[in-house]
């Protein structure tokens, strides 16, 4: 009996440990940290003022809760020539070179790709918006807050490989958005099945041990 508690008490805590990275427990940005980071934005001014204004509008309607980044990227025709060596490289490649060290970062503060897709074709349907300017992937991130994408923001380490996206990227835009729901289950629900089913499996074998033992 003392195992089977053992095992279920194991679960749990995997289970709690596991909120304790992928959820938010500091709450909504505060009014100090918008205004410090306000400051930084403008004196870096590697923004355009419309997307600034944006940004800041974003972070003052802070909720507390995850958000997911929606992204959709256009490759140029051909190579691009690689900001670092002046070399001929492929697009995506350079991408990655940005993306990877970038996908490591926000994995830590429980970032993480929640959808990936290639472009199929051309819009279907389409109205009061630019035309396709030629878009190959789209992909959304989730963020665990906007604190996070704060941090990314104003991570050092990508100050001299953003210049990687911009070089390998022909066209691109990037929309917050917060989901209302859907058929795709969230780590919250399969990572609990996960462990759930493991323990599961843990303590039928133990139980069966047992019942083998004592014959």
């Amino acid at each position: 009996m003392r195992r089977s508690y053992a095992i279920w008490g194991a679960a749990l805590v995997l289970y709690l440990v596991f909120l304790g990275w992928h959820e938010n427990w500091r709450g909504p940005l505060t009014k100090a940290e918008i205004a410090t980071f306000k400051t930084e934005l403008e004196t870096r001014g590697n923004l355009p003022a419309d997307q600034s204004a944006n940004l800041i509008a974003f972070l003052r309607e802070d909720d507390g809760e995850e958000f997911f980044m929606v992204n959709i990227v256009g490759f140029p025709d051909g190579e691009v020539v690689h900001p670092d060596t002046g070399e001929k490289v492929d697009a995506q490649a350079l991408l990655d070179s940005y993306y990877l060290p970038f996908a490591g970062k926000i994995l830590a503060r429980a970032g993480y790709p929640a959808f990936t897709a290639l472009v199929q074709g051309g819009y279907i349907e389409a109205w009061g918006a630019a035309a396709n300017p030629g878009w190959h992937a789209a992909g959304v991130m989730r963020y665990r807050s906007r604190r996070d994408l704060l941090a990314s923001v104003n991570d050092p380490a990508f100050n001299d490989i953003h210049i990687y996206k911009r070089v390998a990227l022909a066209a691109t835009f990037a929309i917050p958005a917060k989901s209302i729901g859907g058929m795709l289950l969230s780590p919250r629900v399969w990572v609990a099945l996960l462990i759930f089913a493991f323990a599961a499996l843990v303590h039928i074998t133990n139980l069966t041990v047992r019942k083998t033992n004592d014959r």
